[in-house]
């Protein structure tokens, strides 16, 4: 039997990760857009600009999805179904895997610059609203033009140029994976990814993920954040692929009643921006979600 190893705790940014299904309130108070083009950088470390001193516009931008909005970078913006013109749903420890676009906006060409607004939210940060959306970026998009965040939990979308959201992706195979695993033992594997052999599980064999905060025997993942990050689920013994020991996998029951997989005593997720096998979007984010090697180690 292998020797039971657990990643430590790293020392990072402060939060549980959130995937926003649901959320605080913010209170509401809109204002009226000016003409200055003063952006606050959104907090996230790896989906936002590191910096929006200059002031960003916000453009159209051609991706598979048509035109849709994105910042002066080519960032992916998003739009939240709960959410109202004047009240974010997404707060707390959503914003950590959502961070909202912060300031005030200036139109880019194609854009009604009517059309933008701000809130309030509960920092105090004025956040930017077009066409009644308040919009996001996604922690899973690692570059200018992704739309890994598009169809997350059904309620996160990109927005067109006339304001209405696109809903033309469905759920990501990773979340449908975390949704359906526990019918029956899921199947686990190694397969070969850019970062070595990792983790895998699922019919389609989605990166499996762990999450530094978890204990042996409970997750820290819950509510919002597991929109995002669906956890390995099964009902039975999982079937495992070469390489890997049944002595090695277990259980743990979560708040929700189901039972939720381990290996080498961690809790096993997939990431809802991993759109395909292969894909590790979710690798290093917040300093606390890392892919799984074959001994249960974190791989950083």
């Amino acid at each position: 039997m292998h020797m039971l190893r657990a990643a430590a705790p790293l020392l990072g940014l402060s939060l549980v990760l959130a995937a926003c299904s649901s959320g605080g309130g913010a209170s509401p108070s809109a204002a009226a857009p000016t003409a200055a083009a003063s952006v606050a950088a959104p907090s996230a470390p790896a989906s936002a600009p590191a910096s929006a001193a200059a002031g960003v516009t916000v453009n159209l931008a051609d991706s598979s999805l048509g035109k849709i909005l994105a910042d002066a970078s080519g960032k992916t913006l998003y739009a939240f179904a709960p959410d109202a013109a004047d009240k974010s749903a997404c707060t707390a420890n959503c914003a950590d895997n959502w961070p909202p676009l912060t300031g005030t906006a200036t139109a880019g060409t194609g854009l009604d610059a009517s059309k933008f607004t701000t809130l309030k939210r509960d920092d105090g940060s004025s956040q930017v609203v077009f066409n009644g959306h308040p919009l996001y970026y996604f922690a899973g998009d690692k570059a200018a033009g992704d739309t890994n965040g598009e169809g997350v939990g059904g309620k996160w979308y990109v927005i067109g140029a006339d304001g209405n959201t696109i809903q033309g992706a469905a759920a990501s195979p990773a979340a449908s994976a975390g949704a359906s695993a526990s019918a029956g033992g899921v199947s686990v594997a190694l397969a070969s990814t850019k970062l070595g052999k990792v983790l895998v599980a699922g019919d389609k064999g989605m990166t499996v993920y762990l999450f530094t905060p978890d204990t042996k025997s409970k997750s820290a993942c819950t509510a919002d954040c597991a929109t995002n990050w669906p956890p390995v689920t099964s009902d039975a013994a999982p079937t495992l692929g070469k390489g890997l020991d049944a002595e090695d996998f277990g259980t743990l029951t979560r708040d929700d009643g189901t039972k939720q997989v381990t290996f080498y005593g961690h809790p096993l997720y997939f990431f809802a921006g991993d759109k395909a096998a292969g894909d590790t979007t979710g690798q290093g984010l917040f300093s606390k979600w890392y892919v799984v090697d074959s001994e249960g180690n974190a791989m950083k």
